[in-house]
């Protein structure tokens, strides 16, 4: 992770890796840890399509986390909103209803530098660590990388009701 130069690079040599068969690792440090990430990311090569249902699945890029298509909050928030996706102790329905489907799309342009997509991905993992720990050290961390940035669709406004 130290090594590359921006999400751009970070992709192509996940790519690589997975169009190898392998699942890529990245590897990074903070000032108190050293950490090792596992993520998900198809070879582009591949040509499989996968459908993700939106609520199972919360959207990291830039300084925002994406929720069911809908919610947007910022970075910080990450904590609580991790919580709730993960285990969704209210059994909100914005957020995943099954702890083994939960999943993050992470995904970052060219403007994010890589010490910010360091700071992101520690975050994201010692948020995730504590709330593992809380919960007796079982819980699934799915990140994949996404190559394409979060693509909203708009809901068209329904047409109005017919008068007869």
């Amino acid at each position: 992770m130290d090594s590359i130069k921006d999400y751009g690079e970070l992709i192509k040599i996940a790519d690589r890796i997975a169009c190898n068969g392998k699942l890529p690792v990245l590897k990074f440090s903070s000032d108190k840890n050293d950490f090792n990430l596992l993520v998900f990311k198809m070879c582009s090569e591949s040509n499989i399509i996968a459908d993700y249902s939106g609520k199972n699945v919360i959207s990291i890029e830039n300084n925002t986390v994406i929720i069911n298509d809908q919610i947007e909050k910022p970075f910080d928030s990450l904590k609580t909103v991790l919580r709730n996706h993960i285990l969704n102790p209210q059994k909100q329905s914005d957020y995943s209803q099954n702890i083994n489907k939960a999943l993050i799309f992470y995904y970052q342009d060219s403007l994010f530098g890589k010490e910010e997509i360091k700071k992101q991905l520690i975050k994201i993992t010692t948020e995730f660590n504590e709330l593992n720990r809380k919960n007796g050290n079982s819980l699934p961390l799915k990140i994949k990388l996404s190559d394409y940035p979060y693509i909203r669709i708009e809901m068209p406004i329904p047409p109005p009701p017919n008068e007869k």
